[in-house]
């Protein structure tokens, strides 16, 4: 984010190609840790993400396209093993 900026939409892509309009936001005072806002719930939900999983975001500088990010999950190892 620029300096003075507290939030900043972005686009990312999913593994089927879908696109997640996401907005990464801190509060200007008090408890730093960032938040994901805008299509988050629903991309929680269509997930059916866990507490324990991680979600990987991902930023690619592309000549011909810009800057993409994309968005996946690895799930809970402990309960896979």
């Amino acid at each position: 984010m620029v300096e003075g900026q507290t939030a900043i939409w972005f686009q990312a892509r999913d593994l089927t190609g879908k696109v997640w309009n996401f907005e990464l936001s801190i509060r200007p005072c008090g408890y730093p840790k960032p938040v994901i806002r805008g299509d988050w719930l629903n991309y929680v939900r269509e997930k059916g993400l866990t507490v324990r999983d991680v979600i990987v975001l991902t930023r690619e500088q592309d000549i011909q396209n810009g800057e993409t990010y994309h968005v996946k999950v690895e799930p809970d190892l402990e309960l896979t093993l």
